[in-house]
């Protein structure tokens, strides 16, 4: 039997965990993979035992420290994780920036590090970002909301897939603002209430925070189509729209229209849509996303709010988007911000 040598660039993790390492390291066979997975191990057992946080930010977090893991097995040869010092976090930083991450992958990845190196019990300090020298956040430069012709297609791709509930998502995304999150624990007696009362009620959203919209003509009559199908499908008003019931269920819907977004959307979103100029507009991102799916419907809810209420129209979608504060709104609407020259 012939053995393939081990790829530097890739070593020991368990299934599913993202521990390419994009740049030079020592040749094959320097690499331990037995210090590798020594240190997945400690940081496992962390992770297993830890409730802090969200979920999903628990997750995110770990995969970082995975990858630093990695990291550290490569560069230094760290057998516990507890005995990480300053140096290492340095280090990592800079290979972070000399790879090109983004400034907001980097602060992920550095604070999920801080995050699981607090609970293994090390006494050491770490650097704080602000001396780190990394570079900036260009939060809310680029519009992100997708094209009307981006989601004409993309139902229409779903439709033929036999996907009814990638379909569903898109219309509660662009309709009602909803996070992918929020879309799959969405119950059908939340639509019946909607349809009673012309208010839905966002079941949980980031943060545990509820929050109302009101509902206009079109968003309503969206709700009562959707109502309709759930009773063709003889789902119960305690049952999710389209998430299944069993355990799990919430978690592999929202994985499985994250998987049909990184399959499909080369087939719908617009070629080179970063190079569409308009006017008085941001720079349009140079592909999409379910979230951008929000950026839409900030944008259209900005629209129509300005022409009844010009004034509020910031207000009313930050409290129907849940941020609650105009500053994180003015990230998802299309106008380039002008500044205003002193007198």
């Amino acid at each position: 039997m012939s053995h393939k040598r081990p790829n530097p660039a890739r070593v020991y993790a368990p299934p599913g965990a993202n521990t390419t390492i994009p740049e030079k390291l020592p040749p094959p066979g320097v690499i331990n993979p037995g210090l590798v997975k020594n240190l997945l191990e400690q940081v496992t057992s962390i992770y297993k035992h830890s409730n802090e946080k969200s979920f999903k930010t628990r997750v995110r977090y770990y995969e970082a420290a995975k990858r630093f893991c990695c990291f550290l097995a490569a560069r230094f040869r760290l057998e516990k994780f507890k005995n990480v010092d300053d140096r290492h976090f340095r280090a990592y930083a800079e290979h972070l920036k000399k790879i090109g991450a983004s400034p907001a992958t980097i602060q992920a990845e550095l604070a999920g590090i801080r995050f699981f190196y607090r609970l293994s019990g090390g006494k050491n300090k770490l650097s704080e970002n602000r001396s780190l020298n990394l570079p900036k956040r260009a939060v809310g430069t680029e519009n992100r909301a997708w094209l009307p012709e981006e989601k004409e297609k993309a139902v229409a791709i779903a439709t033929r897939m036999g996907r009814t509930d990638v379909v569903i998502a898109i219309d509660l995304a662009y309709e009602l603002g909803l996070r992918v999150e929020e879309i799959c624990v969405t119950r059908v007696e939340f639509l019946i209430s909607a349809k009673n009362t012309g208010i839905f009620v966002v079941p949980k959203g980031k943060g545990g925070q509820r929050r109302a919209i009101k509902l206009n003509p079109m968003q309503r009559a969206m709700i009562s189509k959707y109502v309709e199908y759930a009773k063709a499908m003889g789902l119960h008003p305690g049952d999710y729209l389209i998430s299944g019931s069993e355990k799990h269920g919430v978690k592999l819907e929202v994985k499985s229209l994250q998987n049909w977004m990184s399959h499909n959307r080369e087939k719908f979103m617009v070629k080179d849509r970063d190079k569409i100029v308009e006017a008085d507009k941001k720079k349009r991102h140079a592909t999409i996303s379910w979230h951008g799916l929000r950026h839409s419907y900030a944008q259209k809810t900005y629209a129509e709010a300005l022409k009844v209420k010009p004034k509020q129209a910031e207000k009313i979608v930050s409290e129907n988007l849940g941020h609650h504060r105009c500053k994180v709104t003015r990230i998802y609407l299309a106008e380039v911000k002008v500044k205003r020259k002193s007198k």
